[in-house]
């Protein structure tokens, strides 16, 4: 989707609204916007050499590039440079004022601009057929031919990583042992009289991290699997606390002591601070993996080369 900032300035730039993104010449360098979470993107298409690319990352990493143009995040690529700009209150002016700058930087830094390819590097010259090229949500100018080889890798790729997605069992096995590690430390949080909301952040976050630590790929079913893990820690952390309440109170045997929560749920009294907790640790648990989830999704975009010709 395409919010109205960003299509107003494709209105005032004759820039082309396609495949969700905004793409165009802006300053002689082919340039790509679009939205994110909590950001908008803007990719600037160019053959980066790396010395070219040192001088780019410094500035980006300096101060006045946050402060005056809100670069939250980037990534400096042989083919073009990636920015994220935090998306508040006047950030389309902030946008404006980061393509003023650009192209001028760029070209003082040694940017091939647009009129190269970026797929091989050479010149485009007037005689050559030549496509736009949203190559994985970056519009290239590219000769014709190369858009052919781009588009032939991509389904290679894409082919490649539909196998892969159905390679789960190391990232369903981490995804279950940080869950299990979360959910002992909110059942001893929660034992010892804490607010439990710490321990369910934890297995949020352990659980997602676990599926990436035992090689799991970064693919579709990773979020469902992540988040599936994480609601069944905080339930079997919630279990284990009160087992272990039952257990200290020294009035419960041990098989007694794992029956004790399904008979106090039935009673109104308990049941509701139960799962008034329960519900709070499902919460944090998913608060914590949400930035992993994010990510997981950003990654199963770029696991693949995507192609798609704009023009």
């Amino acid at each position: 989707m395409v919010a109205k900032g960003l299509k107003d300035y494709a209105k005032e730039n004759g820039l082309k609204v396609s495949e969700g993104v905004v793409y165009g010449v802006v300053g002689g360098y082919m340039v790509t916007l679009k939205e994110g979470y909590g950001i908008k993107e803007v990719s600037v298409s160019g053959a980066i050499t790396d010395e070219s690319a040192k001088r780019i990352t410094e500035f980006l990493q300096s101060k006045d590039a946050n402060k005056n143009y809100r670069v939250a995040n980037f990534k400096v690529m042989r083919e073009g440079i990636v920015l994220e700009i935090a998306d508040t209150v006047g950030t389309m002016k902030k946008i404006k004022a980061l393509l003023d700058f650009l192209p001028n930087f760029l070209r003082e830094n040694g940017v091939l601009a647009d009129g190269f390819c970026t797929a091989c590097g050479n010149a485009i010259e007037a005689t050559d057929a030549s496509r736009v090229v949203l190559v994985n949500g970056m519009a290239h100018r590219v000769h014709e031919g190369c858009s052919a080889g781009l588009m032939e890798r991509a389904n290679v790729e894409q082919a490649r990583h539909e196998v892969e997605d159905k390679k789960l069992g190391k990232g369903i096995m981490g995804a279950a042992a940080g869950a299990l590690l979360g959910s002992i430390i909110w059942a001893v949080i929660y034992t010892i009289g804490f607010i439990a909301a710490v321990g369910g952040f934890a297995i949020g976050a352990l659980a997602a991290n676990g599926y990436d630590k035992m090689g799991g790929r970064p693919c579709k079913a990773k979020m469902p699997i992540v988040l599936v893990f994480t609601v069944l820690g905080v339930a079997f952390g919630q279990y284990v606390s009160y087992v272990a309440y039952a257990i200290m109170t020294g009035e419960f045997s041990i098989v007694d002591a794992l029956l004790y929560q399904f008979f106090i749920i039935q009673d109104p009294e308990f049941a509701s601070p139960y799962f008034g907790d329960l519900a709070m640790g499902v919460a944090f648990a998913i608060l914590g993996a949400i930035g992993v989830l994010k990510k997981a999704s950003k990654e199963n975009k770029d696991a693949a080369l995507r192609t798609t010709i704009l023009e």
